[in-house]
């Protein structure tokens, strides 16, 4: 009737119950990594229900995230350093720069170091002693989370 080939019947159906869908065209498919485009963080130290939420986009032309919103990244960055699963590593032979790791992790690992002064600073953040991993349970698809601790 819709003209529609389907190899499983379950991938319809879920889709019919999306309600919102994200397709990336361009890095993804094309040069096989992701990039975070935006954070959303809570608009102030308030909770989420008294001041609600706040999107901050990656500046158009230079594709960074803004230097004066650095304060209210502060925590979400950091989070994204210390509980992450990717690794940035240097090239021996250029000295480039290779992240290893799922996709995800490392686009979140990547706008995380960035908000936070580079590759350098998010290593130092991870090498201070009251950041020391003790404990990590990585994320499967079957709990659908993590525990760093």
């Amino acid at each position: 009737k819709r003209k529609v080939l389907v190899r499983k019947i379950d991938a319809v159906e879920t889709l019919g119950c999306v309600s919102v869908f994200c397709s990336d065209k361009t890095g993804t498919l094309t040069k096989g990594e992701m990039t975070t485009q935006d954070f959303v963080v809570c608009a102030s130290a308030s909770t989420i229900a008294s001041q609600g939420l706040t999107v901050v986009h990656r500046q158009r032309g230079s594709a960074t995230f803004p230097k004066e919103k650095a304060d209210i990244l502060e925590s979400i960055s950091v989070c994204g350093i210390l509980n992450n699963g990717a690794e940035l590593k240097r090239d021996l032979v250029d000295n480039s720069e290779v992240w290893t790791g799922s996709p995800t992790e490392v686009a979140i690992l990547r706008a995380s170091c960035e908000v936070q002064g580079g590759a350098d600073a998010a290593k130092a953040l991870k090498q201070k002693l009251e950041n020391n991993k003790l404990f990590e349970i990585p994320f499967n698809s079957e709990n659908k989370w993590m525990l760093t601790i």
